[in-house]
C-alpha cells in the first residue's frame, strides 16, 4: 500500500535525489526534488530504514527549478536526469555531494573537507556527447529509455549530443539489434557505429557517408595535441571537452616531477586506450598500462608506439598488461594514476597499487561514494589526501568525477 506524505527537502545527494524525512523519522529519497522543496510524495519503495519516493505535488518550488531545456524530458526520456535544476546551480550541487561523501564514507573531519575539496572545470551543456548508448525503438529509430523504466522514447535531435552524432541518430534505421554505441571524433569528424546484436544480424540503413560499422570500426580523437585510436567497443571519455578537462586535472594532481619519470616508473591503472600515458608522459618515461579490456589494450599498444614513433624514440619504456588490477602482480613505481569503473578500486585492487611503493596516487572516480569509500582504504594504507577536485564532465546529470591526489605518509625513524 502506497503512503502520502509532504515533506522538505533537506538536500540533494549522491545519484540525484532529494533526501527528506517521513514523520516516522525514517529517510526518504525523493525522485527529482531540489534542496529547499516542499513536496507531497507517494512511496514507492518502503524499507525498515528508509523509503524512496516520486513527487505527487510540489507545493513550494525551488528558486532553481526551471523548466527542462530538452522537450524529451517531458516526454519521459531519462537520460539527463537533472534538467529540471538550473544548470548554475549543478557544480555547487556536485561540490556538496563530494563534501558529503568524504564526511561519511571517507571519515574525514568536517574541518580538512572544507580545505581539500576544489572546484574544476565543467562540460559545455549542450551538444558535447560523443560517445552515445541508444536504445532501438520497433520502428527502427533511436531514443532512450524512460526514467525507471524500459519504455522508450524517440530524441532526435539529443540536446547533449554531438552534431556529428545527432545527424546519425535523426537518419540511421536499425533491425535486429536493441541497442546500439554512436561514437565520433570532434576533432577528426571520423564516426563509428556498433550494433549490440548477440548473433550478428543486425542491420543498419540511412547512415551517412562515411560512417564505419562495427567493432573494428575506427575513430580517432586529438586530446592535449596527441591523437588517439579508439575502437567502438573500447572504454573513451564522453566527450572531447571532458577528456581536455580530466587530462588537465591529473596533470595537476600528479605534478610535473612524478610525470617526468625522474624518480621511477608510472603506472596507469585501468589504462583504457592510453589517454593519460599518451598525453601526460614522454616517450621516455617507463610506463605500465593496466588495462582489462582487450580491445583497449589493442588502442594503447598503437596509440603509445605513435606517440614514441612521433618523438623519434625508437625504444619502448612501455608496458601493456592485458588483466584486472585485481590480478596484476605489481611493479616498484614513483607514480600511480588510477582511473576505475563507476564500483571504485576496492580492497583487492587498492593492495595491489600500494605494493607499488608508488609515493604518490591519483585517482580519478567516476562515484562520488566509491571514490570516497577508495580514499579511505588508501588513507588507512598509509597515503595522505592533499586533494580532491570536481569536475562536471555530464551535464544535466547527476555524475559526478573527482580527481584526488595522494601522497605516501613519511615512514617514521628511530
Amino acid at each position: 500500500m502506497m503512503i502520502n506524505e509532504n515533506v522538505t527537502v533537506e538536500r540533494m545527494v549522491a545519484g540525484g535525489d532529494g533526501l527528506a524525512r517521513l514523520a516516522d523519522g525514517r529517510v526518504v529519497f525523493v525522485n527529482g526534488a531540489i534542496t529547499g522543496e516542499q513536496v507531497a510524495i507517494e512511496i514507492t519503495t518502503n524499507k525498515k530504514d528508509f523509503a524512496r519516493a516520486n513527487i505527487v505535488e510540489i507545493l513550494s518550488a525551488s528558486p532553481h527549478r526551471v523548466t527542462p531545456p530538452c522537450k524529451f524530458v517531458a516526454a519521459g526520456c531519462g537520460g539527463c536526469s537533472w534538467q529540471h535544476l538550473d544548470v548554475s546551480q549543478h557544480m555547487s550541487t556536485k561540490v556538496a555531494i563530494v563534501n558529503e561523501a568524504l564526511r561519511r564514507t571517507a571519515k574525514i573531519s568536517e574541518s580538512d573537507v572544507a580545505g581539500l575539496v576544489k572546484v574544476g572545470g565543467s562540460v559545455g551543456t549542450l551538444a558535447s556527447r560523443t560517445t552515445l548508448r541508444m536504445a532501438v525503438l520497433p520502428t527502427g529509430k533511436l531514443g532512450f529509455r524512460r526514467a525507471s523504466s524500459n519504455d522508450l522514447v524517440e530524441t532526435s535531435p539529443c540536446l547533449v549530443a554531438h552534431s556529428l552524432l545527432n545527424e546519425i541518430i535523426g537518419s540511421a534505421r536499425v533491425k535486429n539489434a536493441a541497442e546500439v554505441t554512436l561514437r565520433c571524433g570532434a576533432s577528426t569528424g571520423d564516426r563509428g557505429v556498433w550494433l549490440h546484436d548477440e548473433h550478428g544480424r543486425g542491420q543498419i540503413t540511412g547512415l551517412p557517408k562515411g560512417v564505419g560499422v562495427g567493432i573494428e570500426s575506427l575513430v580517432h580523437e586529438v586530446v592535449a595535441g596527441v591523437r588517439l585510436r579508439v575502437m567502438m567497443t573500447s572504454f573513451f571519455q564522453s566527450s572531447l571537452e571532458a577528456a581536455e578537462l580530466l587530462v588537465a586535472a591529473v596533470r595537476r594532481a600528479s605534478g610535473e616531477r612524478a610525470l617526468s619519470g625522474v624518480d621511477g616508473r608510472v603506472i596507469d591503472a585501468y589504462g583504457g586506450v592510453g589517454l593519460f600515458a599518451a598525453t601526460l608522459l614522454s616517450a621516455d618515461v617507463p610506463v605500465t598500462v593496466v588495462e582489462s579490456s582487450e580491445s583497449s589494450c589493442r588502442d594503447a599498444r598503437v596509440n603509445l608506439t605513435q606517440h614514441i614513433e612521433l618523438t623519434r624514440n625508437t625504444d619502448l619504456p612501455s608496458e601493456i598488461s592485458n588483466c584486472n588490477v585485481e590480478q596484476w602482480s605489481p611493479v616498484p613505481a614513483s607514480l600511480v594514476i588510477a582511473d576505475p569503473a563507476r564500483t571504485g578500486l576496492g580492497p583487492q585492487a587498492v593492495s595491489r597499487l600500494v605494493a607499488t611503493n608508488a609515493s604518490r596516487i591519483v585517482l580519478v572516480s567516476c562515484d562520488a561514494v566509491a571514490g570516497a569509500r577508495d580514499l579511505r582504504l588508501l588513507i588507512d594504507a598509509g597515503y595522505e589526501l592533499e586533494q580532491t577536485t570536481v569536475l562536471d564532465l555530464f551535464p544535466h546529470t547527476p555524475h559526478i568525477e573527482t580527481v584526488s591526489a595522494l601522497q605516501r605518509k613519511a615512514r617514521a625513524t628511530r
